[in-house]
């Protein structure tokens, strides 16, 4: 089962967020080149490639939360360990705000700032027990497909990279699925790759039986979306923990990655930043390619 001893690094979890970090790399550095249709976002309805990216970055955020949730209460008390996530999480969204401010001159909802909306709002849930948690999120979401639909929130909502504040409401479901049903396993040394395979092609198809009332929508974060979304990358999370805590396979770049993720996101953003400036929009896409590999 790839049991570990309290207080030990889960190699995997570093795989799997070196993982999505680098496609989030690939996928932001080569979005406005002329590549092929399944590396950019779907226009609209639809799913590709690209709109997994976002929520398995999410995803991992997810499991270590609730690790280092409740190992920073063990060991340094409730007060100091809440006023350590909100330190963080406002970090990372003023990071992101400011960045989107400089660089492309917007108010526009990016990652940093989706992630560092979503660690707030979801702070609350990691008082209560994890059961509780995704039954409070899978509330949120519900509610939040219900004002899409019914009371015109898509308006607001699909004028932002990433859904926006109302957003957060959806994305929250993300991370208390893996905080709630994997983190919790993982933290007691028991996670299973096995079961958490079954529980993400159970949340996967619930997501694309869904998906004929409500389609699948990286823009407006639909219900289906983030259902079908969360569902494989629990598949993607279950693989890369069999392989790299039972069967002990590594990948010394990803694992390098996964560890200090934010701080390669943050430079690789700024280095696409200039890139893109650098590099017209028609230039062949061998030569963002290379520059993406170099990043």
């Amino acid at each position: 089962m790839g049991n570990k001893r309290p207080g030990e690094r889960w190699s995997s979890l570093d795989h799997f967020r070196g993982l999505a970090l680098f496609l989030m790399i690939v996928v932001n550095s080569l979005s406005d080149y002329d590549v092929p249709s399944w590396l950019k976002h779907a226009p609209w309805n639809g799913y590709r490639f690209p709109d997994l990216v976002a929520p398995m970055f999410l995803f991992a955020m997810g499991v270590a939360y609730r690790i280092s949730w409740e190992r920073r209460v063990s060991k340094f008390g409730l007060k100091r360990t809440v006023l350590h996530f909100v330190r963080r999480y406002i970090l990372l969204f003023l990071f992101g705000f400011i960045g989107t401010l400089i660089a492309e001159r917007s108010f526009d909802w990016g990652i940093l700032q989706m992630l560092g909306a979503t660690g707030l709002f979801a702070l609350p849930l990691m008082f209560v027990p994890p059961l509780y948690s995704l039954i409070v999120s899978l509330l949120f979401l519900a509610l939040y497909q219900i004002a899409l639909d019914h009371l015109g929130l898509w308006r607001f909502v699909a004028g932002f990279d990433m859904g926006g504040p109302f957003a957060t409401l959806s994305w929250c479901f993300v991370l208390s699925f893996s905080a709630s049903l994997v983190g919790a396993e993982v933290e007691k040394r028991m996670a299973d790759p096995w079961s958490l395979f079954f529980i993400g092609l159970s949340t996967a198809s619930a997501g694309f039986l869904s998906s004929f009332l409500v389609p699948l929508n990286k823009h407006l974060v639909s219900c289906s979306y983030i259902l079908f979304s969360t569902g494989l990358t629990t598949i993607l999370f279950s693989l890369t923990h069999f392989l790299v805590e039972v069967r002990g396979f590594r990948i010394g770049a990803l694992d390098a990655l996964g560890k200090n993720s934010l701080s390669i996101f943050i430079l690789s953003s700024v280095i696409s930043m200039f890139v893109r400036e650098a590099l017209p929009h028609s230039v062949p896409v061998i030569y963002p390619v290379l520059i993406t590999l170099c990043i």
